[in-house]
């Protein structure tokens, strides 16, 4: 499962370094009179906006921002919902709704175990304070 989860975080980190990449490629091919200000919609998924603003010079690269951007939103939610579900499927709710007797005999049960933590322990060379 853990193997799973690491390609899907390999091809998540992949699509948003095209993304990026062609995100600068963008600016460079934009028209001289487009500030760099102007493409700071290019993470809020306006792809229409950005297309106008990297003009037809930059289409293609616009089309590869686009597929990459919703590749790495779709590899997110897909890592997240697997590992929920990894996280989730050996144990949960079940585990504590069966009561099983436990017969380990290191284990000492609760109800006698009211002062194991509060017992004063003689250690040498340290005078007991009682009063």
């Amino acid at each position: 499962m853990s193997v799973l989860l690491g390609v899907i975080a390999v091809f998540a980190i992949l699509s948003l370094l095209v993304a990026v990449w062609q995100a600068v490629m963008m600016v460079q091919q934009a028209p001289v009179g487009e500030r760099l200000g102007s493409f700071m919609v290019l993470g809020w998924w306006k792809f229409a906006a950005v297309q106008a603003k990297a003009g037809p010079a930059a289409a293609s690269n616009v089309e590869i921002y686009k597929r990459a951007a919703i590749a790495f939103l779709v590899f997110i939610v897909l890592g997240v919902m697997l590992s929920g579900w990894a996280v989730n499927r050996g144990s949960g709710a079940q585990a504590s709704i069966t009561s099983r007797l436990i017969n380990d005999p290191r284990i000492i049960p609760a109800e006698f175990a009211f002062n194991t933590d509060l017992r004063r322990v003689a250690m040498p060379g340290v005078p007991l304070s009682e009063s």
